[in-house]
């Protein structure tokens, strides 16, 4: 069986979707495991990591979420485990998530550096499985290669097995592959893809959006997986947003505050994907009726306008288990832009 630690020079690289991408376009049976959790998610009265429960949901693995993480809090790890009692519990998780599979794809954390302290980082992942690396590698075409150059020059992969690095969110892949992916392989690193940059991926579902802000669905649950492209923020009067270019855009987000009927309305009347309510103030049974009618999702929550807004400005847009679509186009990327028989190769 083949293991493959995938890990990232930099934090929200999109390990998770390069995973999911590569599991679906190896076609072959497939384990995942991610020892160190880092998106906290609190379901049932348990723990476990964002990106393990839908990555065993997606890919239907049979294993239970919590049982593919060792943990979250490093005072807490490096209370419980030392270095051997970690790589005998890494080795557990591993035999019984890799059990009957061809490949064992294991996710490390937010950067080469994370884990270190509790001996969950993928350099010693790596070294604990037998593994071989593949680091995902995202930036400004300059950041990119200077983060290949700083890996090979400076961290030390003794015992490990490199197997090469995979370029994500890439504008212009043939540009790059003209101009930077020699200056890469004359580091004797080997470039195993360069994926493009898509939109689409990078769009929060509504779903998400209110999972995240802990909101209250009011109307339109039939809507929440639509997606918002664009965000509005009309805390300005009426006119004033129906000025705003953005308010006649499709698939936008306007967040408001649930006193504003006037704008509220206006907008039900147009292309919405959704409209959040801030301070918990619930709108007249009117706009709720229509909103339900119209299936766009209105969503309350306890915060001001601004502490919302800066709070999906702050937001990552992860995937969702209901986005079907998303996870047939990683698996089409990853199938076109990954030698993906190459990192099965033993």
């Amino acid at each position: 069986m083949k293991r493959i630690v995938v890990a990232s020079s930099r934090k929200s690289a999109g390990k998770t979707s390069l995973v999911l991408g590569m599991a679906r376009a190896m076609g072959g049976s497939v384990g995942y495991m991610k020892p160190l959790g880092d998106r906290l998610l609190y379901r049932k009265k348990r723990l476990w990591d964002y990106d393990a429960a839908l990555v065993t949901r997606l890919l239907d693995l049979g294993h239970a979420e919590d049982e593919i993480t060792i943990g979250f809090e490093r005072v807490k790890l490096r209370y419980m485990y030392d270095r051997d009692t970690t790589a005998r519990k890494v080795l557990d998780i591993a035999a019984r998530t890799g059990e009957g599979k061809d490949v064992l794809l294991i996710e490390a954390g937010a950067d080469l550096s994370a884990g270190s302290s509790v001996f969950l980082d993928p350099i010693e992942l790596a070294r604990t499985l037998d593994a071989s690396l593949v680091v995902l590698v995202t930036g400004t075409v300059d950041s990119v290669v200077d983060d290949v150059a700083f890996i090979k020059r400076h961290v030390n992969l003794s015992g490990v097995r490199l197997d090469g690095v995979v370029f994500n969110k890439i504008p212009d892949v043939a540009d790059f592959k003209d101009t930077q992916v020699a200056d890469v392989t004359a580091l004797g690193v080997d470039v195993l893809g360069v994926l493009p940059y898509k939109e689409e991926l990078t769009h929060a579902s509504i779903r998400f959006l209110a999972d995240v802000l802990f909101a209250r669905v009011i109307a339109g649950e039939g809507g929440l997986d639509k997606v918002a492209r664009h965000i509005l923020v009309a805390a300005m009067s009426t006119e004033s947003a129906l000025r705003d270019p953005v308010f006649h855009k499709p698939e936008k987000l306007i967040i408001t505050s649930g006193d504003r009927s006037d704008l509220v309305l206006a907008a039900l009347d147009t292309n919405t994907s959704a409209i959040v309510l801030a301070n918990n103030i619930l709108p007249p049974p009117i706009i709720v009726a229509k909103a339900t009618e119209r299936n766009i999702p209105v969503l309350l929550v306890p915060t001001d306008t601004f502490k919302t807004a800066k709070q999906i400005d702050d937001m990552e847009a992860l995937l969702t288990r209901e986005e079907t679509g998303k996870l047939d186009l990683l698996a089409s990327l990853a199938s076109r832009h990954v030698d993906v028989a190459r990192l099965m190769a033993p």
